[in-house]
């Protein structure tokens, strides 16, 4: 291999004969003479003894003539040219002589002093350069390295014998005599690393621990000067009391921090010494400001200074002076102050003022400020029992019982919009929107189930569609859908639903089939078919006695003569609710009708038993006034009182009373919404709302309304207490016989299992909620029915018999 400085010629022979043709060879930089390079300039001789330039293809003819070459050229031959490839070796160098060494190195310490003391430069710097060069080439590089070093440690020494005795005054002159030095050093540092370029590649990159010249001077620096512990110390002491002074809002010089950063940067002392004394500065500073600041604040304004202070670490601040490395920490630091600390005060203090006046900004703040903290579950905890608390405000008080369905609609979008805006729905948020809202629907047992299917029955009723005509009822029964997928006694809402739909279809009320249906669907999706399989049935039985009711019209045994229009609606007795019976005297002609159906159905159906529930009929009958004609929609209790007017102006209360043998309790009610009510066609002497059996009725001759359509509202029709009351205790037993068929279910599956055991297993089958007291009844139930017994060995487990 050929040295490392060594020239690489090309030998070109033109024939293979042809000893005495000499060698063209590169040889770059080579002296002539072989004599050193002089520092001076001669104008006598070429160009200071510069190298002579660099000639390929030149040679001497064999008299010692040269011989004209021209670049690449080649000389022709007869043979074929060969060219061959070999180590040329420089000739040696001799060594420089000490006088002359010292005297090119006593212009370039001249040259550095000038830098240094940042005086005019008279000397040119590309002989300075040159001269660099030859000692290098000389090998004189390690003391030309030992000499620039010396010369920068005196330079850095006076430095810090200057900068020491200026600690006494202003700070802020400190930390700028020193910026402005470090400044000057390193413009410094720039230009000598230009002029000993040589030896930064020759010997410093090689044979040194530094990368150039540069960094030479710059770890200089750093030992002598800011490996001072005083001036270390003062510089970052200075330097956070500069940012403190941002902090609280003066002005400062930005440019000089910035500076001193990127001097901490180079020094490489920016993590190791500056950044621990800035994030100790900036835990104390907001610690202080923090406890001050909650104890003025309010809350959701505390909240906010809090994210005002993340803007100016996270953002102004490292884009004015602090390094990008320290954002994280540095944001760390201040929300621990501001939140991870006072997240007990901050929760205790305002998290249900902000709730309650849905503060999604603080919120959303608070939020992020512990996303990533254990405070998180602070937040879900508080989150968590707000939704019960004030859930549980909201269906607790039977006052409210009215509005109870649309309050908690509200309530849970309002809950929605915060979880979306402030929680970023985050699934642990939303698990505890789900646990807590269903936690607190479920404290007032059927309670909900019921006031949910009654308002849903008050959406689909024919009354409110023009309420709707603005809403959209598929949108609204989605949310209202929410809501039921909360409750856990889905049977007691089915319960109760049917029993609103059963009124809705045989009153005829429903506002559309289509939405009826759309629920329908909803509830079949949610809970399955079984769930919605006698509502169903309904719709099918309706459907049915249309037909029939276009048969009967058709036959026979239809009443011609009378006129009226009679419609029945057969219905399946398993499938509906169940009504208590109502009996009374019916008007002839509607008394004749129902003979008549009665003797058309049996040609349809064979084996089957009609019992008529005319306490579920309606009529719309045409009453008569002198100032009009109306047409009342009223129940069949009403219209069986009401035609006994057509023959008698003034009746008592007894004579209504026998001429329709109806139940005192239904009379009562039935008179009191045809005299009482909002539509008067009866007037009742003596006046008042409470009916009593010495009371005189007559007709109205007064009555005046300016619609020509009237429903006049009958009790019967509302679900009463009655109803309410059957409904609840059909739902307990109906409760009572799923428990014990889930019981010998388990049973004769597990032929032989523990008290702990079974009651795992009913709880996760049962769908509707389960107490253990209920369960214990229905085991001993069991047992003394001989489906189950108990062991002998061990009295807590169960064998099946």
């Amino acid at each position: 291999m050929p040295p490392k400085n060594a020239k690489v010629s090309k030998k070109r022979k033109t024939s293979s004969t042809s000893s005495s043709n000499t060698q063209t060879t590169l040889d770059s930089f080579r002296r002539v003479s072989g004599s050193p390079l002089k520092v001076s300039r001669d104008s006598n001789t070429p160009e200071n003894n510069s190298p002579v330039p660099m000639n390929v293809d030149h040679d001497l003819t064999p008299t010692g003539t040269p011989m004209n070459a021209t670049l690449g050229s080649f000389r022709r031959s007869s043979q074929p040219n060969k060219v061959f490839i070999k180590n040329f070796k420089e000739s040696p160098i001799r060594e420089l002589s000490n006088n002359y060494f010292e005297e090119i190195w006593e212009n370039q310490r001249k040259l550095l002093l000038m830098i240094f003391h940042n005086e005019p430069i008279q000397m040119s710097l590309q002989l300075a350069y040159e001269a660099c060069e030859t000692m290098c080439r000389y090998h004189k590089a390690e003391e030309v390295y030992q000499r620039l070093e010396n010369e920068l440690l005196v330079h850095i020494q006076q430095l810090k014998t200057s900068l020491s005795e200026g600690l006494e005054t202003n700070n802020t002159l400190f930390i700028a005599t020193l910026n402005r030095e470090w400044v000057k050093l390193c413009s410094s540092l720039v230009l000598i690393r230009n002029i000993f370029m040589e030896l930064d590649r020759r010997y410093l990159i090689r044979a040194t621990e530094y990368s150039s010249i540069i960094d030479l001077g710059k770890q200089l620096f750093r030992e002598h000067v800011m490996g001072s512990t005083t001036l270390k110390n003062h510089t970052i002491k200075d330097i956070l009391a500069l940012i403190t002074k941002d902090r609280n809002g003066n002005t400062i010089d930005k440019e000089l921090v910035r500076s001193l950063m990127t001097m901490l940067l180079e020094l490489n002392m920016y993590t190791d010494d500056f950044e621990p004394e800035l994030l100790n500065n900036t835990r104390d500073y907001y610690h202080t400001e923090a406890n001050r600041l909650i104890q003025e604040y309010n809350i959701p304004d505390y909240l906010l200074h809090a994210n005002q202070r993340y803007k100016e670490e996270g953002e102004e601040r490292i884009q004015s002076y602090l390094e990008q490395t320290s954002k994280t920490k540095l944001l760390e630091v201040v929300k621990a102050q501001f939140v991870y600390v006072k997240i007990g005060q901050i929760l205790e203090k305002g998290f249900d003022t902000m709730m309650d006046h849905m503060e999604k900004e603080p919120l959303k703040i608070l939020y992020t400020s512990i996303l990533h903290d254990r405070g998180i579950i602070h937040l879900r905890t508080a989150f968590s029992s707000y939704i019960k608390r004030r859930g549980a405000e909201l269906i607790k008080d039977p006052k409210q019982d009215a509005r109870m369905i649309t309050s908690l609609l509200t309530y849970k979008t309002k809950l929605d919009e915060i979880v979306h805006d402030c929680f970023n729905n985050d699934e642990m948020f939303l698990n505890a929107l789900k646990e807590s809202f269903e936690a607190f629907v479920n404290s007032r047992r059927s309670k909900p189930a019921e006031l949910l299917a009654k308002f849903i029955d008050s959406k689909l009723r024919a009354s409110s569609k023009q309420k709707n005509v603005e809403e959209d009822l598929e949108q609204l029964l989605d949310r209202l859908l929410v809501i039921f997928r909360y409750l856990q006694g889905k049977d007691a809402f089915e319960a109760f639903y049917k029993r609103f739909l059963s009124k809705r279809l045989l009153l005829s009320k429903s506002a559309s089939n289509d939405l009826e249906k759309s629920v329908l669907a909803r509830l079949k999706t949610e809970c399955g078919s079984g769930f919605t399989k006698n509502l169903e049935a309904m719709f099918k039985d309706i459907e049915v006695s249309t037909d029939l009711n276009n048969e009967f019209k058709s036959s026979e045994q239809y009443p011609r003569n009378l006129d009226m229009v009679f419609q029945v609606n057969v219905l399946a007795q398993g499938i509906w609710p169940t009504y208590s019976m109502c009996e009374f005297t019916l008007p002839p002609q509607m008394l004749q009708c129902q003979t008549s159906f009665e003797e058309f159905y049996p040609t349809k159906f064979t084996g089957r038993r009609l019992t008529w529930q005319n306490s579920l009929a309606s009529c719309t009958i045409k009453a008569t006034f002198p100032s009009g004609t109306k047409d009342l929609t009223v129940s069949l209790l009403q219209t069986t009182v009401l035609v006994l007017f057509n023959e008698n102006d003034v009746l008592s209360y007894m004579d209504i009373a026998q001429a329709t043998n109806m139940e005192e309790k239904e009379l009562k009610r039935t008179l009191q919404s045809l005299a009482c009510g909002q539509h008067k066609v009866l007037l009742k002497e003596p006046s008042g709302m409470d009916i009593q059996m010495s009371d005189t009725f007559k007709y109205n001759s007064d009555f005046t309304a300016t619609s020509v359509r009237l429903k006049i509202n009958v009790l019967q029709q509302e679900q009463s207490g009655e109803e309410r009351k059957a409904t609840e205790t059909k739902v307990l037993v109906d409760r009572q016989h799923q428990l014990e068929a889930a019981i010998v279910r388990v049973m004769k599956a597990k032929r032989k299992l523990n008290h702990t055991d079974l009651m795992s297993e009913l709880f996760s089958q049962v769908r509707f909620p389960l107490e253990s007291t209920d369960i214990k009844k229905r085991i001993e139930t069991l047992i003394d029915r001989e489906y189950l017994a108990r062991d002998e060995e061990n009295p807590s487990t169960y064998i099946y018999k």
